[in-house]
């Protein structure tokens, strides 16, 4: 991408049995933002069902060969992958075909990246129980990105409004999570959002670190790990020049942040973050990657199956998803 261009993302559809088809056409159709262009890399025979069941007219160019594809001038264009699937369209469950072929789609959007073909990649709402139930088991999208990506340090970042967060314990049973905090899990994730925080354009973010324990472990009465894992985690953090702040109760941490207090927040389990976000800005969350060799986002919503193939489904986690993929492509 040349200073004078815009960003060209590659987009895929996400699980084609919920509303990601939909809510690509949605924005395709209102026109995507201004300052990228979009290459779809999908099935392109869904695509325009998604279309046609919207009543929206499906006039993208459409190729089957990236050279061709790259060489357009269009705003919204189509890699199509050929694959059919059309059956599944807004089947409302999960199916092993529907989830081959998302993981398909995600792994050449970001060998695409990779190549330096595309500029950055967004892909649609995927569901952790479809990934599952193909031939080759993955149990997230990081199990399939991160040895394509070579990356074992990647890790998901959350964006609400102006708030990031990154989590230590994400996807793992709750009884697990107290082994998980040591102190050099919590330095790590400080690390992590700083980078985060610098690459979005903050000079001096603020950074907080929730603690595990009610009140923050009330002086060790209800638990040490703040006392033996956190707080020295933190102290480490700030001799690094990191303005960070913890360990803060997590019932109030989120509070604080959303006042202005903190540019990013340091949650330690998977419920523990992701349920202050969604009471406070469900439908607006954008997941980004950090340690990670290109640019890539997602919507926090998954495919929701409930909604699936009704014309309900609500666009504009995707397009903020598209948005920040843009402005972090510019920036990279």
């Amino acid at each position: 991408m040349s200073g004078k261009d815009i960003p060209l993302l590659a987009v895929t559809l996400g699980d084609i049995t919920g509303i990601g088809p939909e809510i690509l056409a949605k924005v395709v159709a209102k026109g995507p933002p201004g300052d990228c262009r979009l290459l779809v890399v999908d099935d392109a025979q869904v695509l325009r069902a998604s279309f046609d069941a919207l009543g929206a007219r499906f006039d993208l160019p459409v190729f089957s060969d990236i050279g061709e594809a790259v060489g357009s001038k269009a705003p919204v264009l189509v890699l199509d992958l050929a694959r059919g699937g059309r059956e599944l369209l807004a089947l409302g469950r999960p199916h092993p075909d529907a989830g081959q072929m998302a993981t398909e789609s995600l792994m050449k959007a970001a060998t695409l990246a990779l190549e330096g073909r595309v500029d950055g990649v967004v892909f649609g709402p995927l569901v952790k129980e479809t990934l599952h139930l193909g031939a080759k088991k993955y149990n997230d999208e990081g199990e399939i990105l991160k040895p394509l990506l070579r990356a074992p340090d990647m890790k998901s970042v959350a964006k609400s409004g102006d708030i990031f967060r990154v989590t230590i314990a994400e996807h793992v049973p709750l009884r697990k999570v107290p082994d998980m905090i040591t102190r050099q899990s919590v330095l790590t994730a400080i690390a992590v959002l700083q980078e985060t925080l610098l690459f979005y354009g903050l000079k001096s973010p603020r950074i907080a670190v929730a603690a595990l324990n009610p009140h923050a472990g009330e002086g060790g009465l209800v638990g040490r790990e703040e006392i033996d894992e956190i707080a020295p985690a933190i102290q480490e953090a700030r001799t690094k020049g990191i303005d960070v702040l913890g360990p803060i109760p997590a019932d109030t941490v989120y509070v604080r942040a959303f006042k202005g207090q903190f540019n990013g927040v340091v949650s330690l389990y998977h419920d523990q973050a992701n349920i202050a976000l969604k009471a406070a800005s469900f439908g607006e969350i954008v997941i980004l990657f950090a340690r990670c060799p290109i640019v890539m986002t997602t919507p926090s919503h998954g495919p929701a199956y409930g909604k699936a193939g009704k014309g309900t489904a609500d666009p504009d986690n995707l397009r903020a998803a598209i948005e920040t993929a843009a402005l972090l492509a510019r920036r990279k």
